[in-house]
């Protein structure tokens, strides 16, 4: 019989049934405090030279489509990976409950292989993400052994571009994904036609709360009504026994061991994490990926 470390046997079955389930409580009000001044340190410019296009800009701000903002940092789309330069989100990484969680999860081997701290800039409503399933975008599997934990820094809801999932979802294998109309983020995709299926549930969540979810789990995240910040930590995944599905493997998986052991024949961490971001072989790698029909 299975021991859990965090989850109660019913948060697994909700798990297991829905493809996602609240965890609350992961991190304390001293610790988001602690990740907000430091986001807001690298987003003002305290950072390696060589990771400022890990800074990445909402794309209504980059290209002027959008006035820019007084605050730098409410331009911002995402901070890619902040652990390949910055000591304090490599530490996060090693956050004990999120550990646990992650143990629960995907098994006593975990490997972390994307963390993103990400922003909805205020007084930006059409600033979305469509319905799309992370697998997608993952050479490995299986994907019942890869989850990520979306965590909020401040409280979130509807107006302020909250997380919306569709239960059940993650049973129905990995689904076409088509690049979104409009103008959209880099590396945007979406299921063509997944906001005509009914059952879709948007998530209110305070701040340290956390949702878990499955790597296959249809979810979207809408703009930002508001003044107010939307700033949220993801951090994605594996177990060490997961395997390589195809010949892609994109340096931005950096794939590092963060409990328990790693496996021969398994994913492997990069030897050198690259300081800046391969922006070409990702998008050569989703071009090829939105040409073919998605495996499951």
């Amino acid at each position: 019989m299975t021991e859990f470390r965090i989850f109660t046997r019913e948060q697994r079955r909700r798990y297991d049934e829905d493809g996602f389930v609240f965890v609350p409580g992961m991190l304390t009000a001293d610790q988001i405090a602690h990740y907000k001044a430091r986001a807001r340190a690298i987003a003002l410019g305290d950072r390696p030279q060589a990771a400022r296009r890990r800074i990445v800009k909402d794309v209504r701000f980059a290209k002027g489509l959008a006035p820019a903002p007084e605050d730098p940092e409410h331009a911002l789309w995402k901070i890619m990976n902040p652990d390949r330069f910055d000591p304090v989100f490599r530490d996060f990484l090693q956050t004990p409950r999120l550990l646990d969680v992650m143990q629960d999860l995907v098994g006593p081997d975990v490997l972390a292989f994307l963390l993103m701290y990400i922003y909805r800039p205020p007084r930006l409503p059409d600033a979305s993400h469509p319905f799309h399933q992370d697998a997608f975008y993952f050479p490995f599997g299986p994907h019942d052994l890869c989850a990520a934990l979306w965590i909020p820094l401040d409280d979130v809801d509807a107006e302020t571009g909250s997380l919306t999932v569709m239960p059940g979802s993650h049973k129905l294998g990995v689904q076409p994904h088509a690049a979104p109309e409009g103008v959209a983020n880099g590396g945007c995709v979406e299921i063509p036609g997944a906001d005509a299926v009914a059952g879709a549930v948007t998530l209110d969540v305070k701040a340290g709360d956390a949702v878990a979810f499955h790597c296959r789990t249809w979810h979207k995240a809408g703009g930002n009504a508001t003044d107010r910040h939307r700033r949220v930590i993801t951090v994605h995944c594996a177990s060490a026994a997961c395997r390589m599905t195809s010949d892609v493997h994109l340096d931005e998986f950096g794939m590092t061991l963060v409990r328990g052991r790693l496996h021969d024949g398994g994913l492997q961490p990069l030897k050198d994490p690259p300081m800046d971001i391969a922006t070409r072989s990702h998008e050569a790698d989703l071009a090829a990926r939105l040409d073919a029909r998605p495996g499951t």
